[in-house]
């Protein structure tokens, strides 16, 4: 969460001085949904979505380089965690829809993933992250309905970030996915509920939608995940001393990331100076 949290601090710094390859929105509040839905996946398991910071998320958790992916900032990729093989169905049906929205893509291409492990037969799942907004449009009813009629292993998270008070508890319903809803700034809640929607999803029951409602961290009525963290973790016996080694940590790796990235750039052209506004790594 920290290292989500310093990478958007950075990535804002060059958005605001102009050096960003394109559009670039702060994810300050969302850390814990980030983290929580990643922390569920399994080895086999795919991630499919438009969102950078789940993108960022799962190159954390897998040990991959972040200067690279950094350095790029170009349209959001799909991936896959724990290298799955994906289907020739699911190729072929990412060629077919290639040039489509982000949006589009994500709902679409995890259609295809989830098809090609439910043959495949080995319990994998596809986890398609979107935004509210995006669970309002025709291509999520559309994939929605699909996966229910096929009983796909798809679990569709939705980052509902609110302007207003109030979380909606308990299990609803959404174009025929059973919904539950979770605290977006608890961090072990969200891994909990994604996990069990995983669950259930790989074992044959069907596709399920788990909606993780946060706020931004100006808002008024917003909790910063990352102090909601930390005070769940002191009340459980952690040091100071930990977590502030835990801080550290992350700082020299966003440090160490954002070195990398300025190398990349400096090789690719003259857009970004000796000093930068990265970081150092300390």
């Amino acid at each position: 969460m920290w290292v989500l949290r310093l990478l958007d601090m950075a990535l804002e710094e060059r958005r605001i001085d102009g050096l960003l390859n394109g559009p670039m929105e702060a994810a300050f509040g969302q850390e814990a949904v980030a983290v929580g839905t990643i922390a569920a996946l399994r080895p086999g398991d795919i991630l499919n979505t438009a969102i950078r910071h789940f993108q960022h998320a799962q190159e954390v958790a897998l040990g991959r380089p972040l200067g690279p992916a950094i350095a790029e900032m170009t349209a959001p990729r799909r991936s896959a965690a724990g290298g799955a093989k994906e289907s020739p169905f699911a190729a072929e049906w990412k060629q077919i829809f290639g040039t489509s929205s982000p949006v589009r893509q994500s709902v679409l291409f995890a259609i295809g993933d989830a098809y090609g492990q439910q043959v495949a037969g080995a319990g994998g799942v596809t986890l398609c992250v979107i935004g509210d907004d995006a669970a309002k449009s025709a291509e999520f009813q559309s994939a929605a309905r699909i996966a229910v009629s096929w009983r796909l292993p798809l679990v569709f998270v939705i980052e509902s970030i609110r302007d207003g008070s109030g979380v909606r508890r308990g299990p609803r319903d959404c174009y025929g996915l059973p919904v539950s809803s979770v605290d977006g700034k608890d961090v072990a809640a969200v891994r909990a509920s994604v996990d069990q929607a995983v669950q259930r999803a790989g074992a044959g029951g069907g596709p399920v939608m788990v909606e993780a409602v946060t706020y931004r961290t100006n808002h008024p009525a917003g909790v910063d995940p990352l102090v909601c963290a930390r005070r769940q973790l002191t009340n459980i016996g952690v040091s100071a001393g930990h977590l502030y080694e835990v801080e550290r940590r992350a700082r020299h790796l966003v440090g160490e990331a954002a070195a990398v990235a300025n190398s990349l750039l400096r090789a690719m052209g003259p857009t970004v100076s000796e000093s930068g506004p990265w970081p150092a790594a300390s």
